[in-house]
């Protein structure tokens, strides 16, 4: 049976990977105002090689974010970097 954060893990896994360039991660994560503002980002970022770069680094970095979650284990504490 997976947890609740595994389950929002997933839906968002789900959307970043199938719809990573349309912000739709952003979109069901936290509303319209900051999926616009995603798109928007990505349009900018889209004009030139530094920010494809940077907008990949960006993505594979929520996505293994996500990927944690799934291996995390409630009872112990977690460490997190400053």
């Amino acid at each position: 049976m997976l947890r609740k954060h595994e389950k929002e893990a997933l839906a968002s896994l789900f959307l970043l990977s199938f719809g990573a360039v349309f912000c739709l991660d952003r979109f069901y994560e936290s509303g319209v105002s900051e999926g616009f503002l995603g798109l928007l980002g990505v349009l900018i970022s889209f004009l030139s090689i530094i920010g494809i770069v940077v907008w990949a680094v960006l993505v594979f970095a929520k996505m293994f974010r996500l990927l944690r979650k799934f291996t995390r284990d409630d009872d112990t504490p977690q460490i997190t970097g400053t």
